[in-house]
């Protein structure tokens, strides 16, 4: 460094010092510029990119104060369910009974009260009494009526095993099922059907149900396409049939059985002709009528 000195312009070097002190400061603030661009630029890369899902954390919702009640479920109506009217007795039995003249109106309540209270003698004696009231003041209800019946003395017969229709007899030497019906007037599938146990192999001093000489006929009505079966004089039960080829005129089953309905052309459904077959046995008459 030159300066004016005692002895005229001198040179006097810088220390070290001197020399590193304007060079460094230029060098520092460079270095620290450089850095503070690097750390911004990496801050801003780093708030930008979006944590993954599971990193993400979900705020809880602020509780407000004293909140609101939440409004009472509304309750959905109660469901009102129509009455069912049976398609059968009931709804049938209940029609116009206030037109009925007051014998018949007090036969009809008195049948419902029977049906009611399951009484089977006593749904029978009051049918039978409608059927038979003088004019006919129930003839809208005739066929309903003959097939309740006949469902009941069905039931009485096979069921209750009346004492009307039904006795029971003990086994002797000799004895068998077949032949028991026959002696009895009755059928062996009567006789199957009247008792729980097996009837192939019967011993002696067994009892047995059998039917006591019923003596059952069959109408066959052509025009109405309808058979009565009758039971000792009396209206039994009411069958469909699909017709008959048959003249008018009394006949009487013969064995095979199958073959004699084949021969006046009666048409039965399969169920219909296996219970005719049970109940009527080989001699019965079947009459055929024109109505």
């Amino acid at each position: 460094m030159l300066v004016r000195g005692k002895y005229g312009i001198e040179y006097f070097p810088k220390s070290p010092e001197e020399k590193s002190g304007a060079l460094g400061c230029i060098v520092a603030t460079v270095v620290v510029l450089v850095v503070l661009s690097l750390g911004w630029t990496l801050f801003s890369r780093i708030s930008k990119k979006e944590p993954p899902e599971n990193e993400k954390v979900v705020e809880a919702p602020r509780a407000e104060p004293n909140p609101a009640p939440a409004p009472a479920a509304r309750k959905s109506p109660p469901v009102v369910r129509e009455p069912v009217v049976e398609s059968g007795k009931k709804s049938v039995l209940d029609k116009s009974i206030e037109k009925r003249p007051p014998e018949a109106r007090n036969l009809l309540m008195r049948l419902s009260e029977a049906e009611r209270k399951a009484d089977v003698k006593m749904s029978v004696s009051t049918i039978e009494a409608l059927r038979a009231l003088p004019g006919s003041p129930v003839a809208d209800l005739d066929d309903y009526l003959a097939r309740r019946l006949g469902d009941l003395n069905f039931k009485m017969l096979f069921t209750l095993r009346s004492a009307q229709w039904v006795k029971t007899v003990t086994v002797r030497h000799g004895d068998y099922a077949t032949r028991i019906a026959a002696e009895n007037g009755s059928t062996f599938s009567s006789l199957v059907r009247l008792n729980d146990k097996d009837v192939s192999k019967l011993k002696i001093g067994q009892k047995v149900n059998v039917m006591n000489h019923p003596r059952f006929r069959l109408v066959l009505h052509k025009r109405a396409k309808l058979a009565d079966l009758s039971l000792n004089g009396k209206f039994f039960k009411r069958y469909d049939i699909s017709g008959v080829t048959a003249q008018p005129d009394t006949y009487e089953v013969s064995l095979p059985v199958r073959k004699f309905w084949v021969s006046i052309g009666a048409g039965f459904s399969p169920a219909d002709r296996a219970e005719i077959e049970m109940l009527l046995p080989k001699g019965a008459p079947v009459i055929v009528s024109e109505l």
